[in-house]
């Protein structure tokens, strides 16, 4: 082979070994962007802890989803081990009831509103779990500060999604000291993540929880659910930079015990807390 042959063999072995950009008749069109890839600025990657309870953990079993709810969504991670997965029901592994849950749907709406950012939900709830088991000093606290602290590395925690609280309304001790122990656990994770106003988003137990199981339900039940909604409700007048999230007009996946809500109703209830996130950061920079 003389030098020309040689020279066209090395430049055709060259343009072979380059990914081209796909022909189109205008001419050829870039390679399109991986949706789920972490941004290299960190203002970029907003991060959501998810903590609390089943309802926070997703109330509808994974054997009930559907081609659609496993389906990952443009824009929006969870972290899994040490690194970042595309989003996709089911969030939070581990729990036999764990499925389709609130975090998505608050992601896919906040994406609605701060379009450009990537979205990272970091699961940290955990089913059938009283405060006590959840505030810090606890293994599950541990866990979530740990998988924190890591997310940190590549963005910015934006909030905290809390919802917990019906595993507390089992006994009056419970009931009695649920506030404080709910403002404490607060303060710990803003101090631990070292984020002193991080926004705290509160959402309240189901409006049927405790009446709904019997035609007269149990007064003294009845009495504790509403010392747990009462200190629920109670945070944003308490905390600064929190807000409270309405479940008026939702329906159950469990009803007449109506614990967890069903799909629908997590759906508007993930929307609740992106606007009641909305309500927190835009009071915060009026002040």
């Amino acid at each position: 082979m003389n030098n020309l042959g040689w020279l066209v063999f090395l430049l055709f072995g060259l343009v072979a070994t380059v990914p081209l950009a796909a022909a189109s008749p205008d001419g050829p069109q870039a390679v399109e962007a991986d949706p789920w890839q972490i941004p290299d600025d960190k203002e970029d990657f907003h991060i959501f802890l998810l903590m609390g309870q089943s309802n926070m953990a997703g109330g509808i079993p994974g054997r009930e989803l559907t081609d659609e709810d496993k389906t990952p969504v443009p824009g929006i991670v969870i972290r899994r081990g040490k690194g970042w997965i595309p989003a996709a029901h089911l969030i939070h592994l581990g729990g036999k009831k764990n499925g389709f849950g609130l975090g998505l749907p608050f992601a896919k709406e906040y994406k609605k509103r701060h379009p450009g950012v990537t979205v990272g939900l970091v699961p940290c709830a955990s089913g059938g779990k009283r405060i006590d088991l959840l505030k810090k000093g606890s293994n599950l606290y541990r866990a979530a500060m740990g998988k924190s602290q890591l997310a940190l590395n590549m963005g910015t925690i934006k909030g905290v999604l809390w919802h917990q609280g019906e595993s507390d309304t089992v006994t009056d001790e419970r009931a009695d000291s649920y506030a404080p122990k709910l403002y404490q656990l607060i303060a710990d994770v803003r101090a631990d993540l070292g984020i002193r106003d991080l926004p705290f988003i509160v959402g309240d137990l189901g409006q049927l929880y405790g009446i709904g199981e019997n035609r007269d339900p149990d007064p003294d039940k009845v009495a504790r659910v509403r010392k747990v909604r009462t200190a629920l409700r109670g945070v944003p007048e308490n905390v600064k930079n929190t807000a409270l999230v309405e479940t008026t007009g939702l329906t159950y996946s469990d009803a007449p015990k109506c614990t967890h809500f069903d799909k629908k109703s997590y759906i508007i209830l993930g929307q609740r807390y992106a606007e009641a996130y909305e309500r927190v950061i835009h009071k915060a920079k009026d002040q």
